[in-house]
C-alpha cells in the first residue's frame, strides 16, 4: 500500500456513524535454517559471504514512498516488503543479480543489480486497467475480454466502509443491485434485489460464491476479502442453472504470497445512536386531542370538562402533575459497534498461507440488544509438483445475539400517562391506574425476557488442480457445509408479555408463562469437477473451452420444544419437563439434491471479437420426475471498436470503447421439498375417550406438471474509457422476461380444506412477469496532484417491473400470501392494494357524503366508475352499458372491489454519488444514495387514534369544523377508521 500511517473515514448514514482507525503493522518475520549435517552449514555461510546486501526505497510515480512492495531475488524465495518509508533490505545470494518488485496496480519491474548497492526505485502505474482480471463463472478473463455485465470490486473500496457485513460497502456502487438493511437492530442483515423482482414465492438475493463454492458472506470479515464480482445478466449467469436466477455474487478472499510473513491489524469503534423519532403528543398537544374528539360527540365544552375526558382520575391527576412519558427516550440508548481483525500471512514458492482471526461486536438502541461475532479464515495453497497443487479453504464463525422485544411504533402510539417507576425505584405494571397500557419496560428487568441465537457455521473447501499439459487445467473441488443454530426464547413473570396476555393485576405462572427452544441443523455437500483448456491457433485465435459436473446434497432438520407454567425465572429454557402436560414438541426435516452439467467457450479474435456461449443442464429432486430436468443455453458477443484501425484517430480522447449484447436463461425451482409428490399425514385423536390414528393428505395437492420457473434475458451494454482512463463509463439496457413463475394457489374450499382455518394448495406455473432496465456507473479522477487527489463515482439504474399475466389470464389482482403485498397485472410486483383516499369530506359537500354513508369529517374514498352526475347523485355504468344510481336513499357502501393499486415497495430509479479525497495521509469519502417512486408502508399512519386517546405525531394534521383538513379524518371519540 502507499504510505497512510492512519486513516480517517467519513460517511453520510444515519445510524451508525463510525469513525474509524486502521492500523496496518507489516512485520517482516526472521526465518533461520539450520543443519545437522556440518559440512552443509559451511557452504550456507560460504555463499552469504560471497552474496551482497542491497537496500533502498520504492516509490510511486508522485515520488512518494510506497508500502508493502513486494520486492525478490529472481530465481529464488529470497524476499522482503518494503516499510512504511517505502525502505527495504536485502540479502542477495551470490550469483544472483535481478530483483522482480510488483505491487497491485503498478507494473511489475525486473532491475538489474550493479555495482551500487543502494537502489531506489520508482513504480509505474498499470494504466492497462483492461487487463485486469475478473472472476466469472467457473474462471477468470481480462476484463477487456469481458462480454458480459459484471461489476467487480476490489478490497480497497470494501474496507472503505467500516462494518461487519460487506454487502452494506456494495451500496450504491453497483448498478441495479439494491441494498437496503431490514431493521436498525444490532446484527440485522441486509435485503439486496438485483434488477428488480421477477419471482412471486423465490427469494430475490443473488447466489453468494465465496472462494468457487456457496458461503455465508454475513459473518465473512470484509478484511479477508480480495476482491466482489457481481454477475447480471443471463449470459454470465446461466453456467450456475437454478442458482443463478437473481444473479450471482461471486467472494474471492485473500491468500497468502510468497515472501516474508505479512501481519496485518485492523480496528475500528463506532457509535450507533442519535436516531430521529416523530415527536408525539405531549402536555397541551395531547389534552387537546382529547377535547377535539369528546367535543365532537358532545362530551366536553370547556376546560371544565377536562376530567371527564380521561379513562380514570389517576390519568387526570398524572396530566395535572405533569407526568408525561416520551417513550422513544426511554426505550432507546446510545449504542456502539466495535471490530477487531488480525491476519498473517506468507509462504514460500511452493507453499502459501493465509489466515484470519476477527471479532466484531454491535450493541444495539435498545437494552439487552447485542450482536457478537467470532470468525476465522483460513486458506492453505500448496504446490506439489508443477503438475500439482492442492489446498483448502476454511470460513468458520459462531454469532451470539441477545434480541429486544423492539416494538418502537408501540412505544411511540403508547398513552403518554403516568410514570415508570414508583417511589421505591420499582417498574409500574401500569403506568396509570385504569389505562389499558401495559409498562413498556418491563422486559429490561433481570431475567424476565429473554429471546436469545446461537449461531455455528462452518464452510470447508479443499481442492487439487491438474495441469498436465500447457493450457489444461483440471480441478475437483469440495464444498462442505454445517451450520447449526439455536433459538433460546423465555418471557417469565413480570415481563410485558405477561401482563399484556394476562392482565396487569395477574399473579403467579400460567399458559404466559413459557419457553422455547427451536434446534436446526443444515448439511450440505457440493462437488464440482472443472476442466478448461486454453489455447491459441496462429496468435489471433484464443479459445477456451470449459466443462462442469456439479452434484449437491442439501439437508436439514429441526427440533423445537416447548415448556408452559413454569415456576420460577431462573429455569428459564433450562429445565424443560418433556412429556409433561404443560410441554410439546415437533420435529422437521426434508432432504433436496441437484445435478448439473456445463459446458462453455469463449473465443477471442485479434482481442477486437469476442464470443461466448454456455450451456447448462439442470436437475432438482424438487420437481416431479418428468419434470426434473431443463437446459439453460446462453451467449454474448463482443466487439472492441476502440482497436479497429478507422478509430485510431480517436486515440487521443478515446481509451476504450467496446459494445456487448447478450441473451440467457435462467431458472429456478423454488418450491419446498416433497411439495411435488402426494404423501400422507399421520396424527392422532381423540375418539369416545380414546386416541386413533387417523390419516389425511398433506396440505400440498400434486401437480405433475410443475415444472422450472425461467427467464429469459436480452442485454446490451457498452463500455467506454476517456482522456487515457481519467473517466470510465458502463452502461447496460436490459429486458428480463420471466415465464411459467411458481405461485400457491390456494384451492377452493368446495374441494374440502386442510383444517377448519387452512386451504388445501397447489403449486402452478401460471404467471408471467417483465422487467426492463437502464444501467450506469460513472468513474472520474478529477484530480491527481503529489499531495492532492479527488475521484468520483456515480452509479444510477431505472427499473420497471411489471406483471404480464395472473393465473391464466384469468384474474387481474390475488393476495400474494401473507406478504401484505398484492400481485397485479399491468402493475409490478408486490404492490400496495387498498383504497385510493381522495382526502376527507369537507363542510358543504355534506350532501354528496351521505351519498357513501358519511359525513363532513370522513374519508372521502374514490370509487373506482363513479360518476358524479349532481349534488347528492353518482352512478356507475355496468359491462352491458347500464347506469345505476346512488344517492342517500340508496347509498352505496364501499368494499374491497373498490381496492386500487396505490403504489409498489420497489424503487423506479436509484443513484449513488460517491467523492473521495485524498491528501497526504488523510482521506475523506462523502457517499450519498437515493432512491425514488417507491412506496413503504408507514406503521404510524395506520397507528392515528380518531378517539385521541393513543398517541400518534404532533405533526398529524387532522380535521376539525374549525381547521378543514385533508390529511387526516376528523378526531372523534365514538368513531372508527374504514379498515
Amino acid at each position: 500500500m502507499k504510505k497512510y500511517s492512519s486513516t480517517l473515514g467519513c460517511g453520510m448514514k444515519q445510524a451508525p456513524m463510525v469513525l474509524g482507525l486502521s492500523v496496518a503493522l507489516c512485520m517482516p518475520a526472521a526465518f533461520s535454517y539450520a543443519s545437522a549435517s556440518e559440512g552443509m552449514g559451511t557452504r550456507s555461510i560460504q555463499s552469504v559471504m560471497q552474496g551482497r546486501v542491497v537496500t533502498g526505497q520504492i516509490l510511486d510515480e508522485l515520488g512518494e514512498p510506497m508500502i508493502g512492495v513486494s520486492v525478490l531475488v529472481k530465481g529464488t524465495t529470497v524476499g522482503t516488503i518494503t516499510d512504511f518509508d517505502g525502505n527495504y533490505t536485502l540479502d542477495v545470494p551470490a550469483g544472483k543479480n535481478i530483483l522482480v518488485i510488483s505491487y497491485i496496480g503498478y507494473k511489475t519491474k525486473e532491475v538489474t543489480i550493479g555495482k551500487n548497492n543502494q537502489m531506489n526505485i520508482k513504480m509505474d502505474p498499470d494504466t492497462q486497467a483492461l487487463d485486469e482480471v475478473v472472476v466469472i463463472g467457473y474462471g477468470a478473463v481480462k476484463k477487456r475480454d469481458l462480454t458480459g455485465a459484471v461489476v467487480s470490486v476490489k478490497s480497497e473500496e470494501i474496507t472503505k466502509n467500516p462494518g461487519s457485513n460487506p454487502m452494506e460497502a456494495l451500496q450504491g456502487k453497483v448498478a441495479g443491485l439494491d441494498i437496503t438493511r431490514t431493521s436498525g437492530q444490532a446484527g440485522e442483515g441486509v435485503k439486496m434485489q438485483l434488477r428488480g423482482t421477477r419471482s412471486f414465492t423465490a427469494s430475490g438475493d443473488p447466489t453468494f460464491i465465496i472462494d468457487g463454492m456457496p458461503g455465508d458472506y454475513s459473518t465473512l470479515n470484509p478484511n479477508d476479502i480480495e476482491s466482489i464480482e457481481v454477475l447480471k445478466d443471463a449470459s454470465s449467469t446461466a453456467v450456475y442453472g437454478a442458482a443463478g436466477a437473481n444473479g450471482v455474487v461471486i467472494i474471492t478472499t485473500k491468500s497468502g504470497k510468497a515472501g516474508k510473513t505479512n501481519v496485518n491489524f485492523n480496528a475500528y469503534a463506532g457509535f450507533n445512536g442519535w436516531s430521529k423519532t416523530p415527536k408525539m403528543r405531549s402536555g397541551e398537544s395531547y389534552i387537546q386531542g382529547l377535547r377535539d374528539a369528546n367535543k365532537a360527540t358532545g362530551n366536553w365544552n370547556s376546560a371544565a370538562d377536562d376530567e371527564r375526558i380521561f379513562a380514570s382520575p389517576e390519568a387526570y391527576q398524572a396530566h395535572l402533575n405533569g407526568d408525561y412519558i416520551d417513550w422513544a427516550d426511554e426505550l432507546m440508548q446510545n449504542g456502539y459497534t466495535q471490530n477487531y481483525s488480525l491476519s498473517v500471512s506468507g509462504g514460500t514458492e511452493k507453499t502459501k498461507g493465509y489466515i484470519s482471526l476477527n471479532f466484531s461486536d454491535e450493541k444495539g438502541q435498545y437494552t439487552g440488544d447485542n450482536y457478537k461475532v467470532y470468525s476465522t479464515n483460513i486458506r492453505i495453497d500448496h504446490t506439489v509438483r508443477d503438475w500439482l497443487k492442492i489446498g483448502a479453504n476454511m470460513q468458520g464463525s459462531y454469532v451470539h445475539r441477545n434480541k429486544a422485544y423492539a416494538k418502537l411504533e408501540t412505544a411511540l402510539s403508547a398513552e403518554p400517562l403516568g410514570k415508570i417507576k414508583d417511589e421505591n425505584g420499582n417498574f409500574n405494571v401500569e403506568p396509570v391506574i385504569g389505562s389499558t397500557m401495559i409498562n413498556l419496560l418491563l422486559n429490561t428487568q433481570s431475567g424476565v425476557y429473554k429471546n436469545q441465537d446461537q449461531n455455528f457455521k462452518l464452510y470447508m473447501n479443499p481442492y487439487i488442480e491438474l495441469t498436465p499439459i500447457k493450457g489444461l487445467s483440471v480441478i475437483s473441488r469440495l464444498g462442505a457445509t454445517l451450520n447449526y443454530s439455536r433459538n433460546n426464547y423465555f418471557q417469565g413473570q413480570g415481563s410485558y408479555q405477561y401482563y399484556y396476555s394476562s392482565g396487569p393485576a395477574s399473579k403467579g405462572t400460567n399458559d404466559n408463562v413459557y419457553a422455547t427452544i427451536t434446534n436446526k441443523r443444515n448439511y450440505n455437500y457440493k462437488w464440482e469437477n472443472i476442466i478448461t483448456y486454453n489455447f491459441k491457433v496462429k496468435d489471433v485465435h484464443d479459445i477456451t473451452v470449459t466443462g462442469v459436473t456439479s452434484w449437491e446434497h442439501n439437508q436439514y432438520d429441526e427440533a423445537y420444544m416447548k415448556q408452559t407454567n413454569i415456576e420460577n425465572n431462573r429455569y428459564m429454557w433450562h429445565n424443560m419437563d418433556v412429556g409433561s402436560k404443560n410441554s410439546s414438541n415437533s420435529s422437521l426435516y426434508n432432504m433436496s439434491k441437484g445435478m448439473g452439467f456445463v459446458g462453455r467457450v469463449n473465443y477471442s479474435y485479434m482481442g477486437k471479437y469476442l464470443f461466448s456461449a454456455s450451456v447448462r443442464h439442470d436437475g432438482s429432486s424438487r420437481l416431479n420426475p418428468e419434470n426434473r430436468w431443463d437446459t439453460f443455453p446462453a451467449f454474448s458477443l463482443g466487439w472492441r471498436m476502440s482497436d479497429e484501425k478507422f478509430m485510431a484517430g480517436t486515440q487521443n480522447w478515446l481509451s476504450n470503447l467496446k459494445l456487448r449484447v447478450g441473451y440467457g436463461v435462467t431458472g429456478t425451482a423454488a418450491i419446498d421439498p416433497y411439495t411435488s409428490i402426494a404423501s400422507l399425514d399421520y396424527f392422532g385423536m381423540a375418539l369416545g375417550g380414546e386416541l386413533q390414528n387417523v390419516y389425511s393428505f398433506s396440505k400440498n395437492y400434486t401437480n405433475p406438471d410443475l415444472a422450472w420457473e425461467k427467464s429469459y434475458n436480452t442485454n446490451v451494454g457498452v463500455d467506454a474509457s476517456f482522456l487515457n482512463g481519467r473517466i470510465d463509463f458502463t452502461g447496460d439496457f436490459y429486458i428480463t422476461k420471466t415465464k411459467g413463475v411458481i405461485w400457491s394457489r390456494n384451492l377452493p374450499v368446495t374441494n374440502g380444506a386442510f383444517s377448519p382455518t387452512e386451504y388445501y394448495f397447489v403449486n402452478q406455473n401460471i404467471c408471467e412477469t417483465k422487467n426492463t432496465g437502464v444501467e450506469f456507473a460513472i468513474n472520474t479522477r478529477n484530480i491527481e496532484t503529489k499531495d492532492f487527489k479527488w475521484n468520483s463515482t456515480v452509479t444510477f439504474t431505472y427499473n420497471k417491473e411489471k406483471i404480464l399475466s395472473l393465473i391464466d389470464g384469468t384474474s387481474d389482482n390475488i393476495s400474494n400470501g401473507n406478504t401484505g403485498y398484492s400481485l397485479s397485472k399491468g402493475h409490478p410486483v408486490n404492490s400496495f392494494y387498498h383504497y385510493k383516499l381522495d382526502g376527507v369530506w369537507q363542510l358543504g359537500e355534506e350532501k354528496d357524503a351521505a351519498v357513501f354513508g358519511a359525513k363532513p369529517g370522513d374519508l372521502k374514498i374514490n370509487i373506482p366508475g363513479m360518476e358524479r352526475e349532481a349534488e347528492g347523485k353518482y352512478y356507475k355504468v355496468n359491462d352491458n352499458g347500464e347506469k345505476t344510481y346512488y344517492d342517500s336513499t340508496n347509498k352505496y357502501t364501499p368494499s374491497n372491489k373498490d381496492y386500487q393499486v396505490l403504489g409498489h415497495n420497489a424503487p423506479d430509479w436509484t443513484m449513488g454519488f460517491q467523492n473521495t479525497f485524498t491528501y497526504k495521509n488523510f482521506d475523506l469519502s462523502v457517499f450519498m444514495y437515493m432512491r425514488w417512486g417507491q412506496m413503504i408502508k408507514y406503521n404510524m399512519l395506520g397507528r392515528y387514534d380518531p378517539s385521541g386517546v393513543r398517541n400518534f405525531p404532533e405533526y398529524f394534521n387532522y380535521w376539525t369544523e374549525t381547521n378543514p383538513s385533508n390529511d387526516f379524518p376528523a378526531i372523534y371519540a365514538n368513531r372508527s377508521l374504514p379498515n
